[in-house]
This record gives C-alpha cells, sequence and structure tokens, in this order.
C-alpha cells in the first residue's frame, strides 16, 4: 500500500517546487529583473493554457485566454505578496479569465440565436413595421427561453445547434459524455419549443 504514496510524492514536490521558484521569480521581477519576468511569463503559460483548456477546449478561445491571463498578470504583478503561495494566486485569475471567456461565448450565443430568428424572417420577403416588431419580440422570447434552460442544456444546444461543433468536440470542450450532451441537447430542444410554442413535442 505504500508504493502509490511513494509514486505521487515526487508529483506534489515537483509542484511545490514550481510554486517556490514562480513566486521567487516573480518578487525578483517586481525588483526590476526583466530577465526573471521573461523567464516566469514562459514557466507559467503552459500551466496556464491547461486551466484555459479544461474551460473553454482546446480551440482559440482558450489560446485567447492564455494571452488575457498573461497580461493581467503583468497589469497586477505588484500586487503579489512576498510569501504568498504564487499557484493559488495565478489558478484565482486564469480560473476568473476563463469564466468571463465562458459569459462571453454565452452571449455571442443568444445574438446567434436572434440571427436565425432574423433568417426565418427574411426567407420570406423582406420584414415590413409589423415583422420587425414581431421579430425582435421572437428575439427577445428565444434569448430569454435560452436563459431559463438549465446549464447542461444550454450548453448543450450552444454547442451543438449554435457553434456547430461534432458531439466529440463538444465533449472533450464541455468534459461531458456524448450521450449526456445528446440527452441534455434533446431535452433543451425540447423546453425551447415548449416555450415558444406552447406545444409538447413528445405528444406530436
Amino acid at each position: 500500500m505504500a508504493q502509490p504514496a511513494q509514486q505521487q510524492a515526487p508529483a506534489a514536490t515537483d509542484r511545490a517546487a514550481d510554486d517556490a521558484r514562480w513566486a521567487a521569480l516573480m518578487l525578483s521581477a517586481q525588483d526590476g529583473d526583466k530577465d526573471a519576468y521573461r523567464i516566469l511569463l514562459q514557466s507559467i503559460a503552459p500551466y496556464v493554457r491547461a486551466i484555459a483548456r479544461r474551460y473553454l477546449g482546446h480551440g482559440e478561445d482558450a489560446e485567447d485566454a492564455v494571452q488575457e491571463v498573461l497580461m493581467v498578470v503583468h497589469g497586477i504583478r505588484h500586487t503579489f505578496e512576498r510569501g504568498r503561495p504564487f499557484k493559488p494566486w495565478l489558478g484565482t485569475i486564469a480560473s476568473r479569465r476563463c469564466i468571463d471567456l465562458l459569459r462571453r461565448r454565452a452571449h455571442r450565443a443568444q445574438h446567434e440565436m436572434a440571427d436565425v430568428v432574423d433568417v426565418d424572417y427574411h426567407a420570406h420577403g423582406g420584414p415590413g413595421p409589423e415583422e420587425t416588431l414581431a421579430r425582435e419580440h421572437q428575439a427577445r422570447r428565444v434569448r430569454s427561453a435560452v436563459d431559463e434552460l438549465p446549464t447542461r442544456q444550454r450548453d448543450a444546444i450552444s454547442m451543438l445547434r449554435l457553434q456547430e461543433l461534432s458531439l466529440n468536440e463538444a465533449s472533450e470542450q464541455s468534459r461531458q459524455t456524448v450521450g449526456s450532451l445528446k440527452v441534455a441537447c434533446h431535452r433543451a430542444i425540447g423546453s425551447l419549443q415548449r416555450a415558444l410554442t406552447g406545444k409538447d413535442p413528445s405528444h406530436d
């Protein structure tokens, strides 16, 4: 039973060593050591990228998050205090920035859903004043209906129907199984149909 603990010890030691080394580099950077700062940014980039990919998958959003996190670190590097663990400080910054990007992604998805409504109206000719008002009302109803979905259903409909990711891509990005994504998407479509039409698709 002692073997697993022995195997885990080097990893824990490595993490502690990284934390101590990065903290020392940051303190040197605060004192104006440009080389230490350059080494620090190069060293923490893979760690930040790993966090970004857990939240955002392996696409461009994750790389954007890495750059934004490094910019935030640059802007607030003076706030890091001597004796403070570096990794938790950096991890909090990275997680918050990724969550911000997820919110932006959800906002984009809502606009894309509204665009789908626009396309439906334009397909039947240019809208007049009454159709324009109806379209705006429908867009608001769609956005409201999407907002009301449970988180898993909202994520599934966004990834599979709005972003047009494959099931495998969505599974990797969301860390959900393909089966659970299918179920969530199916339920989301049913919920949206009930919210927007008042009909239960299961009875069709």
